[in-house]
């Protein structure tokens, strides 16, 4: 019997790339992603194109891989955000820099909720799984978020922790620093970091203003704040209040930087503040493209009014009753699924995703 071949190799050291000079049979690398070795990095950018790429943590392999022009690409991204960090920062600012860079960065992908989706395409779920696929797809996963925000803590030599915190594995992290411990979840946060607002669970240092305005997150105040001014004045018996508080909130979040599910939150938070009493509806819908994915947008809904955000023209639009059936009917667009919006008939199945 002829001995087995190695197709996957581990590498967390220099040593481990000369062995893997030595190993032609080797496909596929599990890099460390616990003990990030810049030099091993830097190494497979420039040398790496014969091999696909996963994570390894604590000795165990991940199994979803993903090309090189990938790992490349998103490591690249990795490397520009470490390069860019303000000069003169203590260990916590960085750690703050790099939650707010990455938060800024990526996105939730809604086609991967089965609560959502009758159907899902396994390829696209499995690469936002892995680290370097998430970066690339700029959406991803609890465990890519929270993986990816210990990997660039630790090319920063700042003692990170991956926690798990449910039966379903749900995941945060736990920094260490001057013997603090500081727990982050990433995937809650992404949100309030993509609108500017105060971070809610970066323990002990969501509101530290003069922190924030160090690293670049905020020029002089968070953007809740600047939404309570703008709105102070507002004409509640007008009868597109909702389409005027659209207007006057969208340029101050920069929405037009707001992927759709956290815009979706955001805009719950701002209504139920501004506007407690009104029933405010915010489905989410999506456009079939011309490659059969879906896009994502949001539909706002109130007193038989429609509004959604077009990134095109960076401006929120208003649709009509009809131009909302006639597309969902020539399924130009569809419902996620578990969705119902006001006063729009989607009983009949046609117009389900």
């Amino acid at each position: 019997m002829k001995d087995k071949v190695p197709m996957i190799m581990s590498i967390s050291t220099m040593e481990d790339i000369k062995k893997l000079k030595n190993s032609p049979t080797v496909k596929y690398l599990n890099l460390d992603i616990q003990k990030p070795d810049l030099e091993v990095i830097y190494y497979l950018i420039e040398n790496g194109e014969k091999y696909s790429y996963s994570d390894m943590l604590d000795g165990k392999k991940d199994y979803i891989y993903v090309s090189y022009e990938i790992f490349k690409s998103s490591q690249l991204l990795m490397l520009d955000i470490i390069n860019n960090i303000p000069t003169n920062l203590t260990e916590i600012e960085i750690a703050r820099y790099l939650y707010i860079k990455l938060g800024r960065t990526v996105g939730y992908d809604i086609n991967v909720l089965p609560d959502k989706n009758e159907t899902f395409n396994l390829k696209t779920i499995n690469t936002i799984h892995n680290i370097w696929g998430s970066l690339n797809n700029l959406k991803g996963t609890n465990v890519s978020f929270a993986k990816t925000y210990l990997y660039l803590c630790r090319i920063m030599e700042i003692d990170c922790q991956l926690i798990t915190v449910s039966k379903l594995g749900y995941l945060k992290n736990q920094l260490t620093i001057n013997g603090k411990t500081i727990l982050t979840d990433i995937t809650q946060d992404i949100p309030f970091i993509q609108g500017g607002f105060k971070t809610k669970y970066f323990l002990g240092y969501n509101d530290i203003i003069e922190l924030d305005k160090k690293i670049g997150y905020i020029k002089d105040t968070y953007n809740e704040e600047k939404i309570e001014e703008a709105l102070k004045g507002i004409d509640y018996n007008k009868t597109n209040i909702v389409k005027e508080i659209l207007l006057k909130t969208q340029n101050i979040i920069n929405a037009s930087d707001i992927k759709p599910i956290e815009l979706g939150i955001l805009y719950d938070i701002i209504f139920k503040k501004f506007c407690p009493n009104y029933d405010i509806s915010i489905n989410n819908l999506f456009i079939n493209d011309i490659y059969n994915t879906k896009e994502h947008f949001i539909l706002i809904s109130y007193d038989n009014r429609y509004y959604s955000y077009n990134y095109t023209r960076a401006s929120f639009v208003e649709l009509s009753y009809d131009e909302i059936i006639k597309n969902l009917e020539t399924k130009k667009i569809g419902i996620y699924l578990n969705e119902q919006i006001p006063k729009i008939n989607i009983n009949n199945e046609k117009l389900y995703n």
